[in-house]
């Protein structure tokens, strides 16, 4: 499984760069990089619901860093898409507080999701089989589906926490590069 879900993430990488190169536009290497996550995370979606897990500790492994990696692309994207969109047009002040905004929403999201935060990012451990084991989940935690994420097989209570902590972290160097650019 490890080395399937390598291979199929390597290949995602390389079509996203594709993407970067095939389109001149911002917009259009976005919906491209998107649609790429998209295909490539229902193809791992294929594989998960035909194979059957070792163990709890291979089934959390898979859903605390294999899943998250597609879905967190996936979020990453939309969150930049959304940011092109609604991006005001020429006031440079205008500009600038709408990505400090943006940097003020991520942040938020760390804060609401403060303890969680830390335990992803310390590598602990001691909670995955209940986080990240579809058995163990608590229907109150698993949050209104994702477009992405509405198999119920191939969701765990606290893995789309993950991916959104990859998005964001990904997002607020985007954002960040967004406001460098805006100084220089």
């Amino acid at each position: 499984m490890k080395d399937q879900c390598q291979r199929l993430y390597d290949a995602m990488l390389s079509e996203m760069e594709q993407c970067r190169q095939q389109h001149t536009s911002e917009k259009e290497q976005i919906e491209c990089a998107f649609r790429t996550c998209e295909m490539n995370w229902k193809k791992l979606q294929t594989l998960l619901h035909t194979y059957r897990f070792q163990s709890e500790a291979e089934e959390a492994w898979f859903f605390k860093t294999i899943k998250p990696k597609f879905t967190g692309l996936i979020e990453y994207y939309a969150l930049v898409y959304k940011a092109a969109l609604f991006l005001p047009d020429d006031d440079a002040r205008d500009i600038n507080r709408f990505w400090q905004n943006e940097l003020q929403l991520a942040r938020r999201f760390f804060a609401e999701h403060e303890t969680f935060y830390k335990y992803y990012k310390a590598g602990l451990t001691e909670m995955d089989t209940i986080y990240f084991v579809r058995a163990n989940n608590d229907p109150t935690l698993v949050p209104a589906a994702k477009a992405y994420d509405i198999a119920p097989e191939a969701t765990t209570s606290h893995d789309h926490l993950v991916a959104s902590i990859i998005a964001r972290e990904r997002y607020m160097e985007y954002v960040q590069r967004q406001l460098q650019r805006m100084t220089n």
